[in-house]
């Protein structure tokens, strides 16, 4: 017997008797219990190459190192141990990870930080500058300079004889009679 729905002809299986189903152990072919692998989407046994967890661990120190020099600014000597101890952790995080594929993969991502620090370091340098610009701040403190906000300041604030070439560190020596080293 069959029912029609919609233009579709669709079986309600009586004609099928258990005598005429054949039926072979195991999986099927093509299904999800065929294949061995490791669950991480990579085959088992294929680790990076040697190139790309170079270029992976000096990307991770480079990340690590701007992030210390950010702490830096607020907590020196932190800072300075983020700063330092950059590039041994890295490559000991690497070494440890390169056997494991789906670890690498896992600071492949770390590494994409990056990003994510500039918007960080220009949304604060936006605040900072807004603070100076209201007079709240010291554009002159270091961590300022660390942003950027004192050469932008710098910019806005030339005075008649202080203008410079563009690209140019030169200074004319002050105005002043010449007197001779005798």
């Amino acid at each position: 017997m069959t029912t029609e729905y919609l233009g579709e002809t669709f079986s309600d299986f009586s004609d099928v008797t258990p005598d005429t189903v054949e039926s072979t152990p195991g999986p099927l072919s093509g299904s999800r219990g065929t294949r061995h692998g490791t669950g991480t989407g990579m085959p088992r046994g294929r680790r990076p190459g040697k190139t790309k967890l170079d270029s992976l661990q000096k990307k991770l120190s480079g990340e690590m190192f701007q992030a210390g020099a950010m702490i830096g600014m607020g907590l020196h000597t932190t800072g300075y141990y983020v700063c330092q101890e950059s590039d041994a952790f890295t490559k000991a995080l690497v070494d440890l990870a390169s056997k494991r594929p789906e670890w690498v993969t896992a600071l492949e991502h770390v590494a994409d930080i990056g990003p994510g620090i500039v918007v960080g370091k220009t949304m604060l340098g936006i605040g900072a500058s807004l603070a100076v610009d209201r007079g709240r701040a010291d554009p002159e403190k270091q961590f300022m300079k660390f942003l950027g906000v004192y050469s932008a300041w710098k910019a806005v604030q030339v005075k008649a004889g202080d203008e410079m070439e563009e690209g140019s560190g030169y200074r004319p020596p002050p105005a002043g009679t010449f007197v001779p080293v005798s």
